[in-house]
């Protein structure tokens, strides 16, 4: 039989265990705690303590705490114990028979379940106090840890996110930093991971807005702590999504919690391109006249934004549209190019048009070249025709000798007559007169004057001349003498200013090679 501890004994090795590092059973009668401690029993044996925790088995002698490895026997009087006595208190104090370590109860006492105290802590917490929560819960983890109960288990975590929500709430001024704080806590105590990315984002979300009110803010530390966190959204989206997209952006800390996971990736890429975007447009020209160079820095860096690739490249288009009279011919054919491309013709015509146009208006008065390099490009870039052949008929008047001039106005169907330029209408009436079509085939016909005999068949061989009624009379003799082949009578009335053909002898014989007007 052990030998009882004197009184004092015992009341120092119980200050010494309770004041012992580590150790503390007056604040924690648990069944848990006291096996945490084992390296402490033989220190205790004989000393009255209170102990509570949940049973596992029990019979008439004795009973056994759930994860206790040393026996209870009952020393005392106590109640009869049924199934409903899942959590008791017992009081009694370490023994060793037989060598054996065991427990001796002298009294018990029934306990609520670890569930049922729970609620009824729960029901007593000051809503708003963190601090209570989080006791609560770290209780709650204890218990459900070291008895393995899923279900007390949640109802910690329900708590801890609770305590949370409570400091949260606290917050009168919220900042990154102290967003930062409860993300933690929330990782921490192994919460649903979207609280966490809760806090965090809107921690983002505060630092981007304070940061957009600097005269000039540095972007990088929030798109780079932003990369940190949430790594895998740079990827890029397989498709933008407008209208999702808008709501999120109009509020973005209430539209994130929100949303489901999904939509979460969605959303946190839309934060980082935002960021990308204001740091991107901070480049933009005015007027947009970068524009196409910020497009491709978007579509570099958010190639699923190809509505801001398309609205900046168009921005850039507006821009040298509205300034076309200022460009290079080269400028110009590429700019219309690029709006061919994308189907809007009517904006490459008149872009050409515009450009054509203001390139006329500046030409001097006396510039004859001017007026040729203009028409020639009225009719390549706007074809228009009639513009491009008033220009050149005025450079024909400014510099009669300008081969460049008549060689444009010759293709265009005019043809110089007579100091003249005809168009290919009055050409066309001219080449269709029988005289001229004889001109041409070399052969003579009644109306003709001298000039235009030489031009059809040369110089006659001979010419005779002879007065009869009052009309003067020529004949001109095509061939040597004996072998004439053609004579032709040209008669000029006194009145008449010109000879002109009457009679043609042996015309058939007249033909020659046709004559080039």
């Amino acid at each position: 039989m052990m030998k009882r501890l004197p009184h004092s004994c015992c009341l120092f090795l119980l200050s010494l265990l309770l004041t012992g590092p580590g150790i503390s059973f007056a604040a924690d009668r648990s069944i848990q705690n006291f096996v945490s401690q084992r390296e402490q029993w033989s220190k205790l044996l004989g000393v009255s303590q209170t102990l509570e925790g949940r049973v596992s088995t029990f019979n008439s002698l004795s009973l056994r705490f759930r994860n206790c490895p040393i026996p209870f026997y009952f020393a005392g009087k106590v109640p009869r114990l049924d199934a409903s006595f899942k959590n008791v208190e017992v009081t009694g104090q370490l023994a060793r028979e037989n060598g054996r370590l065991l427990f001796k109860i002298t009294s018990l006492k029934k306990l609520p379940t670890d569930l049922e105290q729970f609620v009824t802590d729960e029901s007593k917490i000051d809503l708003g106090n963190p601090r209570d929560w989080y006791a609560l819960a770290d209780w709650g983890r204890n218990r459900a840890e070291f008895y393995s109960d899923k279900e007390l288990a949640q109802k910690a975590l329900n708590a801890y996110r609770r305590g949370i929500e409570a400091e949260y709430s606290k917050l009168t001024v919220k900042q990154p930093e102290n967003l930062m704080k409860l993300a933690d806590k929330a990782e921490e105590f192994k919460l649903d991971p979207r609280l966490a990315e809760n806090f965090r984002h809107e921690a983002l979300v505060l630092e981007w807005e304070q940061l957009k009110k600097q005269k000039a803010p540095d972007a990088n530390p929030v798109r780079a702590q932003l990369l940190k966190l949430f790594p895998k959204y740079v990827t890029p989206l397989k498709a933008d999504q407008p209208l999702e997209r808008k709501r999120y952006l109009a509020d973005q800390v209430a539209v994130f919690q929100k949303a489901n996971a999904e939509q979460r990736q969605r959303m946190l890429r839309w934060f980082y391109s935002q960021i990308v975007l204001d740091q991107t447009l901070k480049g933009l020209a005015e007027g947009g006249s970068n524009g196409f160079k910020i497009a491709s820095e978007i579509k570099r860096q958010l190639p699923e934004r190809t509505d801001l690739v398309k609205k900046y490249q168009e921005m850039q288009l507006s821009f040298d549209f509205d300034r076309v009279a200022e460009l290079p011919r080269q400028y110009v054919l590429d700019l219309a190019k690029e709006f061919q491309q994308r189907g809007d013709q009517e904006q490459a015509k008149q872009t050409l048009v515009n450009w054509v146009e203001a390139r006329r208006k500046k030409l001097e008065p006396g510039d004859a070249d001017g007026r040729v390099s203009v028409a020639r490009d009225l009719i390549e870039l706007t074809g228009n025709r009639r513009a491009a052949i008033k220009l050149l008929l005025e450079a024909w008047e400014l510099n009669p000798k300008s081969t460049d001039t008549a060689t444009m106005l010759g293709r265009l169907g005019y043809m110089l007559h007579e100091d003249k330029w005809l168009d290919p209408g009055e050409v066309k009436e001219l080449r269709d007169d029988p005289i001229r079509k004889a001109i041409r085939n070399g052969t003579v016909v009644a109306g003709m004057n001298r000039d235009q005999v030489r031009k059809a068949l040369g110089a006659p061989t001979q010419i005779g001349r002879s007065i009869s009624g009052g009309a003067i009379n020529e004949l001109w003799i095509y061939g040597e003498a004996g072998n004439q082949s053609l004579i032709i009578q040209l008669s000029r009335s006194q009145r008449a200013e010109e000879f002109k053909v009457l009679r043609i002898k042996n015309a058939a014989a007249a033909v020659k090679t046709p004559a080039v007007e």
